[in-house]
């Protein structure tokens, strides 16, 4: 597939995922309800903090250096707690400028990579995951949470 195309689909997700959060106050942005432990900004900051994990992917499978790993539910679990309570003190500004921030290092990161990338390889699927599948889950989630909150 060609790195161009990649990069279409992380926009699409990106801005997706800006779109979703829009025009939320904080108040709003911190009412848990996305998912019973969740506010939007607790999900933000769960993104964040795995984009930050893959932008240092992405730079040591350009490097040669990644060694896969082993995740499983309970890491996984663990990781998103530590992420939110990190950014438990910080606003949904300060919590969306650092996705930004760090989102803008992982397209960064994306552009390093071969102009063709296999579809099969880790990079890819890295790429798919965190920056395609992942926020567009997301700003589904937060879309279908938003017709509920407006309702009210």
């Amino acid at each position: 597939m060609k790195r161009t195309e990649i990069q279409g689909s992380m926009e699409e997700a990106h801005n997706r995922l800006l779109r979703a959060i829009d025009g939320l106050t904080e108040t709003e942005a911190t009412r848990k309800g996305l998912n019973p432990q969740w506010s939007v900004k607790d999900c933000l900051a769960h993104i964040a903090a795995w984009e930050t994990v893959g932008v240092g992917v992405v730079g040591d499978i350009g490097k040669g250096t990644w060694k896969p790993q082993e995740i499983d539910r309970e890491f996984i679990n663990g990781f998103n707690a530590r992420a939110v309570e990190e950014r438990n003190d910080r606003s949904m500004r300060e919590v969306a400028d650092e996705y930004n921030g760090v989102h803008a290092e992982m397209e960064q990161a994306v552009k390093s990579l071969p102009d063709e990338i296999d579809e099969s390889s880790p990079a890819f699927h890295l790429v798919e995951l965190l920056l395609v599948k992942h926020p567009t889950h997301h700003a589904a989630q937060i879309e279908e949470w938003k017709k509920t909150v407006t309702s009210e």
